[in-house]
């Protein structure tokens, strides 16, 4: 039997997974996709907070720099 023949039958003789471990396996990839997504929220709420924070800060300022004669 040639090489090409092995890799074929191989291939063909491999089983997919049952009903039990699909849905396992469904479980898995929902409860990765929902934690990703939930540091991804967490990093940019952050994000948001600084540039909140730092946008503030200017609007703070800027009654004074301008009073001062400076940008």
């Amino acid at each position: 039997m040639s090489e090409e023949q092995m890799d074929s039958n191989s291939l063909t003789l491999m089983k997919e997974p049952g009903d039990e471990r699909m849905a396992q396996i469904m479980r898995e990839v929902t409860k990765d996709a929902r934690e990703s997504t939930l540091r991804t929220v967490e990093r940019v709420a952050s994000g948001i907070e600084v540039a909140t924070h730092d946008a503030r800060t200017i609007v703070e300022e800027t009654p004074n720099r301008l009073r001062n004669g400076s940008k």
